[in-house]
């Protein structure tokens, strides 16, 4: 059951830490009052929380299948 949790909360869980990561710019982005180094340190954190989600996602799915089969 705990596995069950993980596989769908995960996903909840990096698109709220998208969302919040990508609140704080989100104005100055429209502006385009944005400057390049602030983007491309944006553009880290956002992929850091893509591999960190992914990587937690395929951890659990694996957890899943073997506490299942």
């Amino acid at each position: 059951m705990l596995w069950l949790l993980a596989v769908i909360g995960i996903p909840i869980l990096v698109v709220m830490l998208l969302f919040f990561a990508a609140a704080d710019d989100f104005w100055q982005v429209i502006t385009f009052q944005i400057s390049f180094s602030r983007l491309i340190d944006d553009l880290a954190h956002v992929l850091a929380i893509v591999v960190i989600g992914a990587v937690a996602e395929l951890i659990s799915l694996y957890m899943l299948l073997a506490h299942v089969l």
